[in-house]
């Protein structure tokens, strides 16, 4: 009589459970960067979102000056009451990854300056990704650089977006 074996050998299953563990281990690896691509996504957008309203409230108010302050705190546009800027009301709702939109008072138009994400002793803590800066007088140097100008009536929206070894600004001029 014969016996027959049945089962699998302790180097196939050994085979099947490497497979299995180098699967999980791509998708544990690409599943941060993915959702950091989607975060930063939405930043530009509410960038983009913010900047049409600034020019919304520009081409309203041709003679008033945007006030500096608040306009958007924790989640949602201020109210009249509470709105330190004007422009609140042209502002809708943005995403969960913005608490804050910010009125920034520029830089005198002698004094050379360029953004630097990690410089939170000029402008307060601008490495927050949870916050969009409306530089008045500011202008963008491509995407990822800000100067100031000798405006008062030129924008530049900017926010920080996430990389994988740090911060980087997003810039976008006002139109």
């Amino acid at each position: 009589m014969k016996k027959s074996q049945k089962g699998f050998t302790i180097i196939e299953v050994a085979l099947v459970l490497a497979i299995g563990a180098l699967i999980f281990l791509v998708v544990f690896l690409a599943t941060p960067a993915l959702q950091r691509s989607q975060r930063n996504d939405a930043r530009k957008r509410d960038t983009a979102s913010v900047a049409t309203a600034v020019a919304t409230y520009i081409s309203n108010n041709p003679n008033k000056q945007m006030g500096l302050g608040y306009a958007y705190q924790d989640g949602k546009p201020l109210d009249k009451r509470h709105d330190q800027t004007g422009f609140a009301k042209y502002l809708d709702t943005l995403s969960t990854n913005i608490n804050d939109v910010i009125v920034a008072r520029p830089v005198p138009a002698d004094t050379p300056y360029s953004y630097d994400p990690s410089d939170t002793k000029t402008y307060g803590n601008t490495v927050r990704t949870d916050r969009i800066w409306v530089a008045r007088g500011g202008k963008c140097l491509g995407t990822d650089k800000l100067t100031y100008g000798p405006s008062n009536r030129s924008f530049a929206v900017y926010a920080t977006l996430e990389t994988a070894s740090g911060v980087q600004i997003y810039c976008q001029d006002v139109q």
